[in-house]
């Protein structure tokens, strides 16, 4: 198809450059496959589907004709994302990488050719200076270096890339920056790519055999199967397999998939080709792939390479399209195939074993070391009647009984060398993880790291479990056995030890990066215990079943990290994790009945505090409590009466006490409340005027009914509270000096100090409050204390508290009153009366305990 042809059925002009024809290639695609997806009949999507397959047509037509165009072979180390591609992490992104012939790199590498170029840099052919060997190096783009993104996408494939060491996978390695150059050196190849192959197998009209397509799938399995235990390819195609000269097969641009982001793929379709391998989770965007979607990329190459057809949109079974091909071989590429991951086989392993069975009769060994050949040839011959008989004899047994020709024992020597660089591997990968692990606790030691911890319990897992341990001895004299059966050509006997020892490093890298994965399983397992019991604590519950499997599991992963069972420790820890959470789940119904009760309580509690509240403020009718602050102070003094010596410092507590004495209004509240008489007012009047006429044991009943009503602690002073009140601060006989006016308090008249002789309450506040905000400290009426009566402070209470002991009949009166000289009402002056008695000059003062 001429070129003319593919710009008239794309509608593009003759000056359309080949990115724009990708584009145009892609958009068409993209309509298509998504009308194809919506068609309402199978006549309509056949439709669909038959222009998708004319576009398939333009695109190979395409192919061919810039091959022709270039009919010199490739040699070089081939990047997806290089030759095929036009695409940019950026629009405008566009600058190429432009080195010399000549040209030194890193003091290093000095480029010798440019083999490739495409969106995100080159790849050149150098000669490494320091080796003397030639090499390849893949160079990002200097202008995508301002881009964080490409630049740790291209990071990231250099790090998955450097981790692989496998035969059939393209080394990569190192990474490097010189200026504005970064750089990835690589492994040289010669050869060409399967892509180039299958056209000029294409061209040449040579139909891929199911040997040679088994051949060619047998590398790459294997080559996977590795792979897949540290990362997904993601990106598989003829394009990214490369076919040596000297007829190896390797798989390149591990990581590549990952530097590729969603937005370059649709750009200028960097993956127009990789389209039709991606399976279709992968084309959904699903971030978390694992290798059955490489699986499905294999398939779809077997199937190519043997129809000659890619399988898009309705796939008919591969055996009606090729002739003799097994039913079965068909249907295991069609199960890879399945849009499902969970229809494909479990992973690449078991998809090799079903395409390519190994197998068949096995004779028991033979003692060919030290009886020779001839010996060794006896024996086998002397044998076939017992082997016969067994039903083990066939011709095939016969056979491995013969000496081996030199091929086998290259191809022998080939097999056990592969293992052998395979525990090579492991073994590095060991020492690496161990000196990296070192390395890391230092530096958390040094910054004081919150990973010390975790860090330091990884290391000492691991030294006690693995590197202390008998099992790392028994590698290695295993592998110096096995060595030794090598060079004495002893295979058969080498072989199982050699996968016995890559089992067994294997397992202790395994065991390893678990033990890393210890400290955090155990300090989980111990959050969801600890979470587990405030819960039990909280709601006084029983245990349910799962908290026995819970603990059972844990005991379990103490004794197994003990004795350095990692795998199964974690596992255990994270069985025992999860049986936690079933305890909680199990009683979650029970724990919301509780809390239902609870917040129904708690809701009661705060109506019946909010009436008692109101209750409160109806019953004080204005006397409100005062908070008075802790503190000491001096109590009593030395220079007065006996009474109130000796002085002395007393602690108190903060507490409330009402502002004003209790008042007719509010004492004959409580009285119809309780049906107590009510006092005699002496024709004075009642409402705001303080009661009189209370007994103490009136005024402590009034106390307890007024606790009961409104929720709230209330009951009469101590001495040392009510003098704290009094003083108010203050040192002097009253809380505003050592002098009284008849503008100051109520009090009775006395020389010098004529009152308007009023033998009579006032009502509260009728006088200025002190320092504390407490009215009528001073005069008025007395007001009675809880403590009883004694004669001088020798022994009492230093706390604030009542003094309880003593002349209990007679209870503390403190303040004067109307009836009373001005001396009387000091702050430190002290008098008592009987429980009983009732005085038109005696009150109340409540305090409220904080």
């Amino acid at each position: 198809m001429l070129r003319e042809e593919v710009l008239e059925k794309l509608g593009l002009d003759s000056g359309a450059s080949a990115e724009v024809i990708q584009a145009a290639i892609t958009g068409k695609r993209e309509s298509l496959s998504e009308a194809a997806g919506k068609a309402p009949t199978d006549a309509l999507k056949e439709k669909y589907e038959a222009q998708l397959q004319q576009l398939e047509d333009i695109e190979r037509a395409l192919r061919a004709a810039s091959a022709a165009a270039s009919p010199s072979p490739l040699s070089q180390t081939k990047l997806a994302d290089l030759p095929q591609s036009a695409t940019q992490f950026e629009a405008g992104t566009t600058a190429a990488v432009n080195l010399q012939v000549g040209q030194l790199l890193a003091g290093r590498y000095e480029v010798r050719q440019q083999i490739g170029a495409g969106g995100m840099g080159a790849v050149y052919r150098a000669l490494d200076k320091t080796t003397g060997k030639e090499i390849a190096l893949k160079v990002l783009l200097p202008a995508l270096l301002q881009n964080e993104n490409a630049r740790e996408r291209f990071l990231d494939e250099a790090r998955i890339s450097q981790q692989l060491s496998h035969p059939n996978i393209v080394n990569v390695y190192d990474v490097q920056q010189d200026g504005d150059f970064f750089f990835l050196t690589m492994e040289l190849l010669q050869g060409q790519d399967l892509r180039q192959v299958m056209e000029n197998r294409r061209l040449a009209r040579q139909q891929f055999s199911l040997q040679e397509v088994q051949d060619i799938l047998k590398p790459l399995c294997e080559a996977l199967a590795y792979a897949h235990e540290y990362t997904v390819h993601r990106d598989l195609k003829p394009e990214n397999i490369w076919l040596s000269d000297d007829g190896k097969i390797k798989i390149m641009d591990f990581g590549i998939a990952r530097v590729q982001s969603t937005s370059q793929r649709t750009q200028t379709g960097a993956a127009m080709g990789t389209a039709y391998y991606m399976a279709p989770e992968q084309l959904r965007g699903v971030k978390e792939l694992d290798g059955r979607a490489d699986q499905y990329a294999l398939a779809v190459m077997a199937y190519e390479l043997l129809s000659g057809e890619v399988p898009a949109g309705r796939i008919e079974p591969l055996h009606t399209l090729v002739k003799g091909l097994p039913r079965k071989w068909s249907a295991h590429i069609d199960r890879a195939l399945s849009a499902k991951p969970e229809a494909r086989f479990a992973d690449i392993a078991a998809f090799q074993q079903a395409l390519m069975p190994t197998g068949g009769p096995v004779l028991p060994a033979l003692p060919w070391k030290g009886i020779g050949i001839a010996a060794g040839v006896l024996v086998a011959l002397l044998g076939i009647g017992s082997l016969a008989a067994s039903g083990s004899f066939n011709l095939e047994g016969l056979k491995n009984l013969l000496p081996m020709s030199k091929e086998e024992i290259a191809a022998h020597k080939a097999s056990l060398a592969k293992i052998q660089g395979e525990i090579k591997v492991l073994r590095q990968r060991l020492d690496t993880s161990r000196r990296s692990l070192d390395s890391d606790v230092r530096a958390a030691e040094r910054n004081n790291s919150d990973e010390l911890a975790a860090l330091l319990s990884w290391q000492q897992l691991s030294e006690d479990g693995i590197f202390a341990g008998s099992q790392l001895t028994t590698l290695e004299g295993d592998l110096s056995m096995a060595e030794t059966l090598l060079r004495e050509n002893a295979f058969e006997q080498a072989q199982p030890v050699f996968e016995r020892v890559r089992k067994g490093y294997a397992e202790l890298l395994q065991t390893f990066d678990t033990a890393g994965e210890l400290h955090e399983a155990e300090q989980s397992f111990d959050r969801a215990q600890s979470a587990w019991e405030k819960l039990t604590e909280d709601y006084g519950l029983a245990n349910p079943a799962p908290v026995a499997a819970a603990l059972e599991a844990g005991n379990q992963a103490q004794l197994q990290q003990r004795q350095g069972a990692f795998p199964a420790a974690l596992a255990n820890w994270q069985e025992g994790t999860e049986q936690w959470r079933a305890a909680r789940a199990s009683v979650a119904g029970e724990v919301a009945r509780i809390d239902s009760e609870r917040q129904a309580q708690i809701a009661a509690a705060a109506a019946t505090r909010k009436r008692q509240a109101a209750k409160l403020k109806q019953l004080l009718t204005g006397n409100e409590m005062i908070p008075i602050p802790g503190g000491s102070f001096v109590m009593g003094d030395d220079d007065s009466i006996a009474e109130e010596k000796p002085a002395h410092r007393v602690a108190i507590k903060s507490f409330a006490m009402s502002r004003y004495e209790v008042t007719f209004a509010q004492y004959d509240a409580f009285a119809a409340a309780t049906g107590r008489p009510k006092p005699d007012d002496e024709g004075w009047g009642r409402g705001n005027r303080p009661v009189i006429n209370v007994s103490w044991g009136d005024a402590t009943a009034y106390a307890q009914w007024l606790s009961k009503e409104t929720g709230k602690r209330f009951r009469l002073p101590s001495e040392a509270e009510w003098e704290y009140a009094a003083r108010a601060g203050s040192s002097s006989n009253y809380s505003w000096g050592d002098k009284v006016y008849c503008s100051q308090a109520r009090f009775s008249g006395s020389p010098g100090y004529d009152c308007g002789n009023e033998d009579q309450t006032v009502p509260v506040g009728s006088f200025a409050a002190n320092d504390f905000g407490l009215h009528d400290m001073h005069g008025n009426v007395y007001e009675w204390a809880q403590d009883c009566k004694n004669e001088s402070y020798i022994g009492a209470p230093v706390n604030g508290a009542a003094w309880t002991s003593g002349d209990c009949t007679k209870r503390a009166l403190r303040g004067g009153s109307w009836a009373k000289a001005s001396w009387l009402m000091n702050s430190e002056f002290r008098d008592w009366g009987p429980v009983s008695l009732r005085d038109n000059d005696v009150g109340i003062r409540l305090v409220l305990e904080l």
